[in-house]
């Protein structure tokens, strides 16, 4: 499914008062369940959070278990508004990974025709899961 009209819409819900630059995702689990999350800035910015992780979180938080997050969706808007391709950062990647059990698909748009779609595995090969531990 498209979410490029929601995520559009999510945007504004973004809290980027230092960068400027909106991030919204959604996340879907395996059985249809949709979470959605923004990008929240801080001043004291590593305590920042990401759209995707935002919205991985609450997932996790209203009981979907690990393993069973399927897409990533994602869109953002730069400081001059335009909207721009935005991929997770290493940070969202590692957790998409771990809570996907390695197999979500991530779904970057520009707009509701323009998007790129790439695994998880793709975007960070070798991923650490935690059963080395």
């Amino acid at each position: 499914m498209n979410y490029f009209n929601e995520l559009k819409t999510l945007l504004d819900c973004s809290s980027a008062p230092y960068s400027g630059f909106n991030v919204a995702s959604i996340v879907v689990t395996k059985n249809g369940a949709v979470f959605k999350g923004v990008n929240v800035e801080s001043a004291a910015y590593p305590t920042t959070n990401c759209a995707e992780r935002n919205a991985l979180q609450t997932a996790i938080t209203e009981g979907t278990k690990s393993g069973e997050i399927q897409e990533v969706h994602v869109l953002a808007r730069n400081a001059e508004k335009t909207l721009v391709k935005a991929y997770p950062c290493g940070s969202c990647r590692q957790v998409i990974a771990e809570l996907s059990a390695n197999e979500a698909m991530v779904f970057c748009y520009v707009s509701a025709t323009e998007f790129t779609t790439h695994s998880i595995a793709e975007l960070l090969p070798n991923a650490f899961l935690g059963a080395e531990l």
